[in-house]
C-alpha cells in the first residue's frame, strides 16, 4: 500500500512545534535568561519528547537568532548584545514602516476599530503587547497578507520583543507611546505617509535606545 507521508509525517512535526513554541515562549518572557545554558537532556524531561524534536526546535530557534549552538555541542540562549540590537530594531523598523504604509490604505472598518480600541494605558505593556501579532502591528500584518514580510517579522520580532522585556528600565517603552498614537491615529484616519513616519519614529527614536541599555556580552570561555 502507499505510504501515508502526510499523516506520518504530521505527528513529529506537531510535536517539534510544541518544544519550539514553548522555548520560544520562555526565551522572550525572559524565564531562560540571555546567555544561559540549554541541556538536551533538561528540555526532554521538562517538555516530555525525545531528543530529535529538541534539537529540530533547538535548530530553529538558532535559526531565528535566539539560541547559539557552539563548538562540542554546547548549546545557550544568545545574550543581547547592544550592536547587534540596534541593527536588528532599525531593519525591522523599516520593514514596520513599509507594512504600515502599504497597509493603511486597505484596513477595513473593523480594523480602523480594532486600532482604536488599542489600550495605551501603561506604556511598558502597550508596546510589548503592541509589536505582536495579537498586537496593533497585526491588524496591519494581517491586512497586507505579504506571506513573505510575514514569515520575516514572524522571524524578527521574537528578538525584539525578549529585549523589551528584559529591558533594564522603561524609559525606552515610555518614549514609545507618542508615536504609537500617532501611527494609530494617522492610519485610522487614511494617512498613510504619517502613519509610516510614525512607525519609523517608534523604532528610529524611541525603542532603539534601548539597545544602549545592554553592554557587550562577555566572550564564550573555550
Amino acid at each position: 500500500m502507499p505510504v501515508p507521508v502526510t499523516e506520518a509525517a504530521s505527528p513529529r512535526r506537531l510535536i517539534r512545534d510544541e518544544v519550539f513554541l514553548r522555548l520560544l515562549d520562555a526565551i522572550v518572557d525572559g524565564d531562560l535568561l540571555p546567555g544561559e545554558q540549554l541541556y538536551d537532556a533538561e528540555i526532554e524531561r521538562w517538555v516530555g519528547v525525545s531528543r530529535t524534536p529538541v534539537r529540530e526546535a533547538l535548530n530553529q530557534l538558532a535559526a531565528m537568532g535566539l539560541v547559539e549552538i557552539l563548538p562540542q555541542r554546547r548549546t545557550r540562549v544568545t545574550p543581547i548584545e547592544s550592536r547587534r540590537l540596534r541593527e536588528l530594531l532599525t531593519t525591522v523598523g523599516v520593514l514596520v514602516a513599509g507594512v504600515v504604509r502599504d497597509a493603511t490604505p486597505l484596513l477595513t472598518e473593523g480594523d480602523r476599530e480594532t486600532l482604536r480600541s488599542f489600550d495605551s494605558g501603561d506604556a511598558s505593556e502597550a508596546v510589548r503587547t503592541g509589536l505582536s501579532a495579537d498586537g496593533f502591528l497585526g491588524v496591519f500584518v494581517r491586512r497586507l497578507d505579504n506571506a513573505t514580510v510575514a514569515r520575516l517579522l514572524k522571524r524578527h520580532l521574537p528578538e525584539v520583543q525578549r529585549a523589551l522585556n528584559a529591558a533594564p528600565s522603561s524609559a525606552p517603552l515610555d518614549k514609545a507611546l507618542p508615536p504609537i498614537k500617532t501611527l494609530i491615529d494617522a492610519a485610522v484616519s487614511g494617512k498613510a505617509d504619517k502613519a509610516a513616519r510614525a512607525a519609523g519614529d517608534l523604532f528610529d527614536k524611541s525603542i532603539v535606545s534601548i539597545a544602549d541599555e545592554f553592554g557587550t556580552p562577555s566572550k564564550e570561555v573555550r
